[in-house]
């Protein structure tokens, strides 16, 4: 059992290893999301008061604790997208990380549990 237990924290911690490298890895990022909006623009007779509304790409942005939004002119369209989108891959990877720490912790309890019972055995005064 210890054996396989051990084998376990050997592959989280790799998976781990892996997922540190991949995110220091050189990489450019914005932290927030990037969404397309459909507005309408309060004029009587303009087509979007019967229909969606108008198409708006924008950024969602927070900082010191407050949200705000920032039009994104239509040449910046991908790259916004695509720093979002780093951002978000970057946050899953720590999310990640932080699971596999939280599962090595707990099969290294149990590794403990195991290493601890069989080191007593044969040894009846240390049974309590």
């Amino acid at each position: 059992m210890s054996n396989n237990t051990l084998k376990l924290i050997l592959e989280k911690e790799k998976k781990r290893q892996k997922l540190i490298l991949e995110l220091l890895e050189p990489q450019k990022m914005i932290r927030g999301s990037f969404c397309k909006i459909r507005v309408k623009c309060g004029k009587k007779n303009c087509h979007c008061q019967h229909g969606e509304g108008h198409l708006h790409q924008r950024m969602s942005l927070h900082k010191s604790g407050k949200a705000f939004q920032r039009a994104v002119p239509k040449e910046d369209h991908f790259w916004a997208e695509e720093m979002t989108n780093n951002y978000r891959d970057f946050r899953d990877k720590r999310k990640e990380i932080a699971s596999l720490e939280k599962e090595v912790k707990e099969l290294l309890d149990t590794y403990e549990e195991l290493v601890t019972n069989e080191s007593k055995k044969g040894k009846p005064y240390l049974e309590v």
